[in-house]
């Protein structure tokens, strides 16, 4: 005869399953709502692309795309956070991995952002490209809102490698961090903007160290702040 502990437990329902059903549910609505996105973002290229001469339709399309990329990336960072980080790792040359992110971020980005390889070349790197893209989208994200109304803006993009990690340092100058708060800039949740979710750097900092890598960070406010990525040569068994 089964008490009324054992009773009770086999009527609850597994939170297994209810986050995997919740996984699910929030994978099939993010999908719902990119279809549209997607065709709206085309639209606004389009129509930007071909009146670029005209400043205003110009000014307002740019407007729309940027709006658009933002719901995408929060889309993104939500998924992340409610379904895991399943990596699909693959040999990736970080020089042209730069050059194809700088092109998609380097509209409405408020500085000329300049490159410098100090190791050429650089050695290739094992890793996920779609996770560690969306990593650096949302850097940059984060460097764009950070340089808003500084009179002279400055971003760069280091790489570098040694015997055992290559490294991608994003440093600016904008408004930085705070020493009070560069000890929670990870922690879920934890925002010092007026918008976002505040999960885009936790997120970040849980696909590096899946890689068995590491972020770190420096910052003095409105002099110079940099964001680095370590991330191991070596092919390696991804942490789980």
């Amino acid at each position: 005869m089964k008490d009324k502990a054992t009773a009770h437990a086999e009527k609850r329902p597994s939170r297994t399953g209810q986050h995997d059903r919740t996984g699910r549910m929030v994978a099939a609505l993010a999908h719902e709502i990119k279809n549209p996105l997607n065709s709206m973002k085309g639209a606004s290229q389009y129509l930007h692309d071909k009146y670029s001469g005209q400043d205003e339709i110009k000014e307002f399309t740019g407007i729309i795309i940027d709006e658009i990329n933002r719901l995408e990336r929060y889309l993104n960072e939500f998924l992340s956070f409610s379904s895991g980080l399943g990596l699909k790792p693959g040999k990736v040359k970080l020089e042209n991995f730069i050059t194809a992110i700088l092109m998609m971020v380097k509209h409405g980005f408020p500085a000329d952002i300049k490159v410098t390889i100090r190791k050429n070349p650089m050695p290739e790197v094992y890793m996920d490209q779609e996770k560690m893209r969306q990593v650096m989208v949302n850097f940059f994200s984060n460097s764009a809102d950070a340089l808003r109304g500084v009179k002279e803006p400055k971003a760069e993009v280091i790489l570098d490698a040694d015997n055992r990690n290559a490294y991608i340092t994003l440093k600016d100058n904008g408004t930085g961090i705070k020493a009070k708060d560069l000890k929670h800039i990870f922690e879920p949740f934890f925002t010092t903007k007026v918008s976002g979710l505040g999960i885009g750097l936790s997120i970040s900092n849980a696909i590096v160290k899946k890689h068995g890598g590491l972020i770190t960070v420096k910052s003095r406010p409105a002099i110079s702040t940099e964001f680095t990525i370590s991330v191991p040569l070596e092919k390696r068994r991804l942490k789980g």
